[in-house]
């Protein structure tokens, strides 16, 4: 049929009009679009733009201020950044918050640095404790005692006789006379089932090992409701809001307490999404397969809010208590500080032959778990991966993100092994700014290097977490451990102690490396990568705007960085109080 030119080229451009109408009424609305900022994306290209649209939970679009007017709509909230920074929300890979959140409830925790702090904490605690109930002090570490050593029973006696006084510090059992008296222990005549006595040169203890059980039966047990510690962890969530943590990895947990966080998101009162590691000391491949089945659970099951991690067992100790496996003898001074027994050959604990952990980790993965190690030494590693490369001989293992917690101290060999299998590692720079002088000290220069090695990581091309390994206490900067993420973004890029020592400049991170550690390379260790760690279209809308900009800010700024906004699913969970100056 013929149609007559001008007829064609009305009927074109009517066609035109109308698919670009419908592109536009297509476009969805945003719910929230915040402009006029920093967006610090994080995508392959590292790019940072103007806005970020949200919509429903999810990420719409990035870009500039332009490129978000087609997804604003009449009833879209426009927020100014006024030139402010946003970076994704942060993922706290490694904490055991629940436990820190029942503890505050039994005893609030207090950061102990020395002697006479342990001291004046009892002086306090005597005058609320009724007189001849145990006195519990605080757990501190060698490695952070002004001292470097644990109180003695004299010392603990200066700070209180009506009370029966006892601490629990690398390993040994610390207590006050009275606390011994009450053991039946007053000479070096007397024992303990279970427990090394250690005297001092005229036969007075000093401090035990082992023994606990005894102290135990003699200190009542506090319970907590299941619903106090619910409100308890409820605050501690909104206080990691505070310093801009949207995620958690809880790392050592049972199915309780998972089930107390799909409570909770059933109740619709999370404001951090969970994942849970599941730890275990299983000895076998029939052990593994039958605490799964019991479970009930696998890795991935849950969803965005509350979903299961890895399978996780503990194969050495840690540096704090002197039993980290090693790839040498401890020798005298180590030995010497940490006041052990053992022969001068002894390395560190090792929980698990490597024959063992094969075993346990071919059944873990048969089964569809991610598999998941603490090991704090370098010897523990090495054991590691070679029975995961015993396993990779009959079932590969590169893909199943194998995780190593901790792994103090990393060389590139072990690095390079770890790229082959496809292993991922989370660890925690706390541990560098309050332990790398002692360190230093006792284990030696060629150690405090490579303390923490986060470079060797990077430049390995294997993903690295950077966390706290949070368990008591909720301050962001003086708990055991300190969980403000500035913090940790501070020491990852300066390599500087608490004391403002540098160690291992080599190690050093760029402020964006440092910062891909807590978020895009956080997800990635719980197969998360996807779905949040970056401001992308259609990740979810998890994000920090800062009162800083933490990429040009000077670099003793950054662990001053303070959160003016945290969102999560596009909700706003946390907005600083606004400043009262006029």
């Amino acid at each position: 049929m013929f149609v007559p030119l001008n007829n064609l080229f009305r009927s074109v451009i009517a066609l035109l009009v109308f698919c670009s109408m419908v592109s536009l009424l297509s476009a969805e609305t945003a719910t929230t679009i915040f402009q006029n900022g920093k967006v610090i994306t994080l995508d392959d290209q590292s790019r940072i733009v103007e806005a970020i649209a949200i919509r429903e939970g999810k990420i719409l679009a990035v870009g500039s201020n332009a490129e978000m007017k087609p997804y604003q709509g009449a009833q879209t909230k426009v927020i100014s950044l006024d030139g402010k920074t946003v970076i994704p929300g942060l993922i706290e890979s490694h904490v055991h918050a629940l436990r820190a959140a029942r503890g505050e409830l039994i005893q609030p925790h207090q950061e102990l640095n020395s002697v006479a702090e342990i001291q004046a904490w009892i002086r306090e605690k005597v005058k609320d404790v009724p007189a001849g109930r145990w006195i519990t002090v605080p757990r501190t570490d060698i490695t952070r005692l002004k001292e470097r050593r644990r109180p003695t029973p004299a010392e603990l006696d200066a700070a209180c006789t009506t009370h029966p006084v006892y601490m629990n510090i690398a390993r040994k059992n610390v207590l006050n006379t009275r606390g011994f008296e009450l053991l039946g222990i007053k000479s070096d005549k007397d024992k303990l089932a279970g427990a090394r006595i250690i005297f001092d040169d005229s036969g007075k203890p000093l401090m035990m090992e082992g023994g606990s059980g005894a102290i135990r039966k003699l200190i009542p047990r506090e319970t907590v409701p299941a619903e106090a510690t619910r409100e308890a962890l409820k605050k501690l969530h909104a206080i990691y809001n505070s310093v801009g943590i949207t995620s958690i990895l809880e790392r050592g947990s049972g199915v309780e307490e998972y089930r107390e966080y799909e409570l909770l998101k059933a109740q619709n009162e999370l404001t951090v999404r969970m994942t849970m590691t599941i730890r275990q000391q299983l000895r076998s491949a029939t052990a593994v397969k039958e605490f799964t089945e019991k479970l009930g659970l696998v890795t991935g099951d849950g969803d965005d809010w509350v979903r299961v991690g890895p399978l996780k067992i503990s194969v050495d100790g840690g540096i704090h208590w002197g039993n980290t496996r090693l790839s040498e003898p401890y020798g005298e001074k180590r030995r010497q500080f940490y006041v052990l027994q053992q022969d001068a050959d002894y390395r560190g604990d090792l929980a698990y032959s490597r024959e063992l952990m094969a075993e346990i980790f071919e059944a873990g993965q048969k089964l569809g778990w991610q598999m998941c190690c603490h090991a704090t030494g370098d010897g523990s590693v090495n054991e590691i991966l070679s029975a995961l490369e015993d396993v990779n001989q009959r079932l590969p293992v590169d893909g199943r993100r194998f995780c190593i917690t901790h792994a103090y101290f990393p060389t590139e060999e072990s690095v390079k092994r770890s790229k082959a299998l496809g292993v991922c590692y989370d660890t925690q720079t706390y541990l560098f700014y309050r332990d790398a002088d002692a360190i230093n000290q006792i284990y030696g220069p060629s150690w405090v290097n490579r303390f923490m090695g986060l470079k060797t990581f990077v430049d390995g091309g294997v993903p690295v977490a950077i966390n706290s390994d949070h368990m008591n206490g909720f301050d962001p900067d003086h708990s055991m451990n300190a969980f403000n993420p500035f913090l940790a973004l501070y020491i990852a890029v300066s390599r500087r102690d608490i004391e403002g020592k540098v160690y291992g400049p080599h190690q050093k991170l760029s402020r964006e490396q440092a910062l891909r550690c807590m978020t895009i390379d956080a997800a990635y260790i719980s197969f998360e990568e996807k779905v949040k760690g970056t401001l992308e279209p259609g990740k979810l809308a998890d994000l920090v705007v800062l009162d800083r900009d933490y990429l040009t800010c000077p670099e003793n700024e950054i662990l001053q960085i303070k959160p003016l906004l945290t969102v999560l699913d596009g909700q706003i969970v946390y907005e600083a109080a606004k400043s009262s100056d006029p």
